[in-house]
């Protein structure tokens, strides 16, 4: 899947609380591995618009790929931050959720998701997310999200005065009990 779709959907699933840090860890794969090739690229003056050839591509690119689209990583990864930390971080779950789309939505053909990256080699092979077909079902379904997302916001932006109403009656009656 594009890296602005994985972007969008992660917003989509994670949109309560830390939502832009969800964003950033459901694109983070995606940067990690392509970020540095697309950014020596352009200083380098040999960018070009549309899909790279794999041969064109050197082997680091493919090397991060691995290690950043493997859940084996993520775990790793997870782990290490709540050793660190003692917390579990919710907006983090978007990187396996970009993995988990990666591995349906790529074929053989350009960069099959190896999820369980260093442990197997295997990869599925997926539907092409850059056939029209996928591509214009994805934005639909993103549209739809964001249609929903926006009624429920200001669905729940209108019912809060009366919710705070009701909050101030029940402390009231709590109050005169007390």
């Amino acid at each position: 899947m594009d890296i602005f779709s994985h972007g969008l959907w992660s917003y989509v699933i994670f949109n309560k609380k830390d939502k832009w840090k969800a964003v950033l860890s459901g694109i983070l794969p995606d940067i990690i591995s392509f970020g540095p090739y697309f950014v020596m690229s352009i200083f380098a003056g040999s960018f070009t618009r549309g899909k790279p050839g794999l041969d064109s591509l050197p082997s680091y690119v493919f090397s991060l790929y691995n290690i950043t689209h493997s859940f084996i990583t993520f775990v790793l990864i997870a782990l290490l931050l709540y050793i660190i930390t003692r917390k579990f971080y919710l907006w983090l779950l978007a990187w396996p959720l970009h993995v988990f789309i990666d591995i349906f939505s790529h074929d053989a053909s350009f960069f099959p998701t190896p999820f369980l990256y260093p442990i197997s080699n295997y990869r599925f092979s997926g539907y092409n997310w850059a056939h029209p077909k996928f591509i214009i079902i994805n934005y639909i379904l993103l549209i739809i999200a964001y249609v929903y997302l926006s009624a429920n916001k200001k669905r729940n932006k209108d019912d809060k005065p009366e919710r705070d109403n009701n909050r101030n009656k029940l402390n009231k009656k709590r109050n005169k009990k007390v």
